[in-house]
């Protein structure tokens, strides 16, 4: 079946978003308008970098991991309940540009560096990312992968994006605690209490903001 809304949706497109619907660690990309994806990838039929750059924040997926399922113990991502009514931030023009430009950039240097070693993958990448945000040491392998990818460049160029990110929403006060730590892609099971305390304030705001634009929605407002 070749998805006719989705394809309907893309019409006029150069390109597209898309996230594996089961996977270790929670990465959104764009997709070439001349691809079709699999069913196994989830679809947003947009081509904004401040809507990668939001998807892609640790505010997105600190949301989706809560609200989404496991297969195993790798996080699953559904489109009903951790896109449809994820409150997207009021940004400023400024703003756009900044998380814009940063999602830009983070999608073509993976995609630089993937091009120029082909053995490298997105989950080698974030694997090897998220041991340097736990201080942990490498192996001779993921000294490689950590090179082939530069992927200290890219863990700051995630940490510059989610602190944009938070600023948009006006709750720097949390990225303050949350940005550079672990478990910024993949659930992390054991948070250190101001990490855990931080990350359940997030979820808290976020819900709230929901319920405060389906209220406006409800009154004509939105």
């Amino acid at each position: 079946w070749y998805r006719p809304k989705l394809r309907a949706a893309q019409l006029g497109l150069f390109r597209f978003m898309g996230t594996t619907e089961t996977s270790k660690h929670r990465v959104f990309q764009f997709i070439g308008g001349e691809y079709v994806a699999d069913h196994m990838i989830v679809c947003f039929a947009s081509e904004s970098p401040l809507v990668l750059g939001t998807l892609s924040s640790r505010l997105h997926v600190v949301w989706s991991l809560a609200a989404g399922g496991t297969l195993e113990n790798r996080p699953r991502y559904n489109k009903a309940v951790c896109f449809e009514p994820f409150p997207f931030p009021n940004t400023t023009a400024h703003q756009d540009k900044r998380i814009g430009d940063l999602a830009e950039e983070i999608d073509a240097l993976r995609k630089r560096q993937q091009a120029a070693h082909a053995d490298l993958t997105l989950t080698g990448i974030y694997n090897v990312l998220e041991k340097l945000r736990a201080g942990d040491e490498l192996t001779d392998k993921e000294r490689v992968i950590h090179e082939h990818g530069l992927v200290s460049v890219l863990r700051d160029l995630h940490d510059q994006l989610d602190a944009a990110v938070f600023e948009a929403y006006g709750w720097s006060d949390l990225g303050e605690v949350l940005v550079g730590r672990p478990g910024a892609t993949t659930p992390l099971p054991d948070m250190p209490e101001d990490h855990a305390a931080a990350a359940e304030e997030l979820l808290r705001r976020l819900v709230a903001l929901n319920a405060e634009r389906a209220a406006a929605e409800a009154q004509g407002h939105v």
